[in-house]
């Protein structure tokens, strides 16, 4: 029989961690009013924001495709070359170890607006941003839902070591090219305390804005929304609605035209050897998702048209699912043709294709009469 939990503490409950407190709270000054200053006085050179860019890209994907997509949710796997690559560099963001990091996100996964949930959104979007930080992790932890990375050597030695590497390198980087440069002060400010405060609350916006602004296309059975502006600045996290709802898939944005950077990085490090077995979900399971998401949708506002507006949306609505089935009977078709006829494989992918469209089609048409009939009601 499963142990039942203790409740988790309060806030009035935990201790305060003051040097998180310090910390999170002066590098957004040193960071931008700092660096607002220096430039300021001093002017800017070229090589100080092209500083500032480069390590944030090195540091903020070495968050988003490896502590987040790779070590925590395990969308693919990689070369231990890219192992070492995003531990360095994602220590440098100075969100804690990736074992840390990555046992806090699967407990916000597996009890996400819950007690459980480190950094609720029902607590109050300051509690999901940046206050759930300002308070010390419990004592003795075992990170007990993280066994894969404790087993990990390159992820256990920079549990021991990812503070000193992050204010070590994070800092002393920046200063050094600075420094060749002949004005350290400027890389520090820019390449480290300007990339650190924006790169922390990218990140935090994720755990704040993405669970209280945008659409749920895919599941409305938790806070988390997809946010097409959010993408821009946190690396394609934005659509959070489908990860939540597909966590395991190795994207976050899935159609072409969705700002994902992290996923073109994975794609591209797969396409030269060094990541493989992406895990991807099958694009009727994607759509069934959206189609029974839709049905919830629709329950409410169909009560109160007419009959006739009923059946007609009923209909759409069961043909999409219909399609959706002989879409799905493709996949497996085609699955069981890997190894045999190229042409009987290929025949069948065109005709999942072509149930998915269709399936697509009768949902959006559906969705477009209801809001029709809603509008002329």
């Amino acid at each position: 029989m499963e142990q039942k939990k203790a409740e988790p503490k309060t806030m009035e409950q935990r201790e305060k961690d003051w040097i998180n407190i310090a910390f999170l709270s002066l590098t957004p000054v040193i960071g931008v009013v700092g660096t607002a200053a220096y430039a300021l006085r001093f002017g800017v050179r070229w090589w100080e924001p092209v500083l500032f860019f480069l390590l944030y890209a090195l540091v903020g994907l070495s968050v988003t495709a490896g502590y987040h997509r790779l070590y925590a949710h395990k969308g693919y796997e990689a070369h231990p070359l890219v192992h070492a690559f995003f531990l360095f560099f994602g220590a440098m963001a100075l969100q804690n170890s990736v074992l840390k990091w990555a046992s806090d996100h699967r407990t916000h996964h597996k009890y996400v607006d819950r007690d459980w949930d480190p950094y609720s959104i029902k607590r109050g979007p300051l509690w999901a941003h940046i206050l759930w930080l300002f308070y010390k992790r419990p004592p003795h932890e075992t990170f007990d839902n993280a066994p894969d990375l404790k087993k990990n050597r390159l992820v256990m030695l920079q549990f021991r070591w990812s503070n000193g590497i992050g204010l070590v390198a994070g800092l002393g980087l920046p200063t050094l090219i600075g420094w060749a440069f002949g004005r350290p002060l400027g890389g520090l400010l820019w390449g480290g305390f300007l990339r650190i405060a924006i790169i922390h609350h990218t990140t935090f916006f994720v755990n704040s804005i993405s669970h209280i602004y945008g659409s749920r296309p895919y599941t409305d059975e938790n806070s988390a929304r997809d946010n097409w502006l959010l993408a821009f600045v946190t690396n394609g996290e934005g659509y959070h609605n489908f990860h939540h709802r597909f966590p395991s898939d190795f994207r976050n944005g899935i159609r072409w035209y969705h700002w994902d950077p992290t996923k073109w990085l994975i794609r591209s490090l797969a396409a030269v050897g060094l990541a493989r077995t992406l895990r991807r979900t099958p694009s009727a399971t994607v759509e069934r998702a959206r189609l029974e998401t839709a049905i919830r949708h629709v329950e409410g506002p169909l009560a109160h048209l007419t009959s006739e507006v009923r059946e007609h949306v009923r209909l759409r609505l069961e043909e999409a699912l219909h399609f959706l089935e002989r879409a799905a009977i493709h996949r497996e078709r085609a699955r069981a043709r890997l190894s045999g006829s190229v042409r009987a494989w290929k025949r069948s992918l065109r005709l999942e294709r072509a149930y998915l469209f269709r399936a697509r089609k009768y949902r959006r048409g559906a969705l477009r009469l209801l809001a029709g009939a809603i509008e002329g009601a």
